[in-house]
């Protein structure tokens, strides 16, 4: 994106160049709209390093706080059909756990930290303890989908504006 994007964020932000690279090859685009990257552009404001020039600050423009939580909650509804996707199912619920996490906390944190926020919060979720079991320990492990599914509409119910 450009610095003129970044110094002012819009709510569907867009990729000036994006180079992909895919099972049917590499894939360039330009222009393409990337509502994900508010939540990136977010991250990299607060927690950030720069190597040379400028500090994150100085550079990215502040996101507002709701614009993220609402794409977070795009991904838990969109989710919410996905639950028995078994090879991303730790993934969606760590991530959900730090979709979670930030609506409550305004702040941005690993997915192994937002688990165990999460669970210190409800400790009987558990497909927080199998994603995390996944995610650091052992692939192999399952991670129950109607698990998932609890956990996905806790996160929905606890991130809506009046949660």
């Amino acid at each position: 994106m450009t610095s003129e994007s970044a110094a002012a964020p819009v709510r569907a932000p867009a990729l000036e160049l994006y180079v992909g690279r895919h099972r049917t090859g590499l894939e360039i685009e330009r222009r393409v709209a990337a509502p994900d990257l508010l939540a990136e552009l977010s991250m990299a404001r607060a927690d950030g390093r720069t190597l040379w020039g400028a500090a994150p600050g100085e550079v990215i423009g502040p996101v507002p706080t709701d614009w993220v939580v609402d794409r977070g909650r795009h991904w838990l509804l969109t989710w919410r059909s996905l639950t028995d996707d078994a090879a991303h199912a730790a993934f969606m619920v760590l991530t959900a756990c730090r979709i979670w996490h930030f609506a409550v906390e305004n702040a941005h944190c690993s997915k192994p930290r937002a688990a165990r926020w999460a669970l210190a919060r409800r400790p009987r979720l558990t497909a927080v303890r199998q994603a995390i079991e996944q995610y650091e320990r052992d692939p192999a492990t399952t991670v129950d989908e109607h698990a998932i599914a609890e956990l996905l509409d806790h996160v929905l119910h606890a991130s809506s504006p009046v949660g």
